[in-house]
């Protein structure tokens, strides 16, 4: 068994979510890993599909988020994901985003810690995971139980006085 959180999305950097600076604009990161936390969700069985014929989804509460190090133009990156707990309808989630140099090394990013939520769309009120998607999420936390808390959850921003 791995040390690390699988794989759930890969990409490539686009022209488009470039800025003034040449290299990743913020706002991009936040798209990766929400394509990420899309792929999580389809994965657990909560897809786009699915969410039309039930009016069940997943909604964001809250994204604590650092960015480590720059990506540029054209470079492969891949998220990785751990579930760091759950509950009858609430996912906390841990995402990093590694990026992969030309020489096949890669490097840590940008880092997301992130509180999600099934929802009830027709009442837009927080409901318990259906029970196979709940079964799901059952899934991935015995296999990821393992992986070691990551050092940096729960993080405060502010500035560090001398």
């Amino acid at each position: 068994m791995s040390n690390r959180a699988p794989v759930i999305y890969s990409t490539q950097i686009k022209p488009e979510w470039l800025d003034y600076n040449n290299h990743m604009n913020v706002a991009y990161y936040v798209l990766i890993f929400d394509l990420a936390g899309t792929e999580l969700v389809s994965q657990l069985g909560l897809s786009v599909e699915v969410t039309k014929a039930t009016d069940i989804s997943w909604m964001v509460l809250e994204n604590h988020i650092t960015y480590n190090a720059e990506v540029v133009l054209d470079q492969p990156v891949e998220v990785r994901l751990q579930l760091l707990d759950h509950d009858e309808k609430r996912l906390h989630l841990y995402f990093e985003l590694y990026a992969k140099n030309s020489d096949g090394t890669e490097y840590l990013s940008s880092t997301l810690e992130q509180m999600a939520m099934c929802v009830d769309l027709k009442a837009r009120r927080g409901c318990a995971f259906p029970a196979e998607i709940a079964a799901n999420i059952q899934q991935v936390a015995d296999r990821q139980a393992q992986l070691a808390m990551p050092e940096n959850i729960g993080r405060k921003i502010g500035i560090r006085k001398k």
